[in-house]
């Protein structure tokens, strides 16, 4: 049974779900792998280097590119705002060229890694603050607030302060732009049940 045939039985809010249960599954099996000071000081990229955990972490981020990709032709199809639809590409895109530019192999990959990450997380916190501009409710704001929360606590573990928490800050993020992006599918899903019901 090919991806579309068992991805059609699910909605687009639980086939988003799923695949992001599969990305943090991966990112815990790393961690269950090898967690150290190193992991505290350069994040996730670690998983993406570390010779025990690269093949893992690279099914998560495919697992959760398809996802994201195929949630962003899911809200296109429903009219979602632009930024949603092109931003999960992005987000899907970069997570793939995460995977080719390894921090470690020298200076032009270094730099590649870092603004690609940079880019992606500004693009994730982008759909973050729309949702909550257009849809302000309790899941919209908490799910805004778990993502801020976490960005701040990964930006702060970016300067030499000795304070080492990128991997839970950006763990914490990514829960929030994932929380957020079920609330997209949600109220999308809302309003597609109450067009249908309009019609009968």
């Amino acid at each position: 049974m090919g991806p579309d045939e068992s991805s059609s039985q699910l909605t687009p809010r639980q086939f988003l779900f799923a695949t992001q249960l599969i990305f943090f599954a991966t990112l815990l099996l790393c961690l269950l792998i090898v967690h150290n000071e190193v992991v505290e000081n350069d994040g996730i990229s670690f998983f993406g280097v570390y010779h025990g955990t690269i093949e893992i972490l690279a099914l998560g981020f495919f697992v959760a590119a398809y996802g994201l990709w195929r949630t962003s032709s899911h809200l296109e199809n429903v009219s979602a705002p632009a930024l949603v639809v092109v931003g999960l590409r992005i987000v899907a895109i970069s997570l793939f060229v995460l995977l080719i530019t390894p921090f470690n192999k020298g200076a032009f990959l270094n730099w590649a890694h870092m603004i690609t990450g940079v880019a992606m997380a500004l693009v994730e916190l982008a759909i973050a603050i729309l949702l909550l501009a257009r849809y302000p409710g309790a899941g919209s704001i908490g799910a805004f607030s778990v993502a801020l929360g976490g960005g701040l606590l990964a930006a702060a573990s970016l300067p030499d302060w000795n304070f080492a928490y990128l991997f839970q800050g950006e763990v914490i993020f990514e829960l929030g732009i994932g929380w957020c992006l079920l609330e997209w599918t949600r109220i999308f899903e809302v309003d597609q049940r109450e067009a249908m019901a309009q019609q009968f």
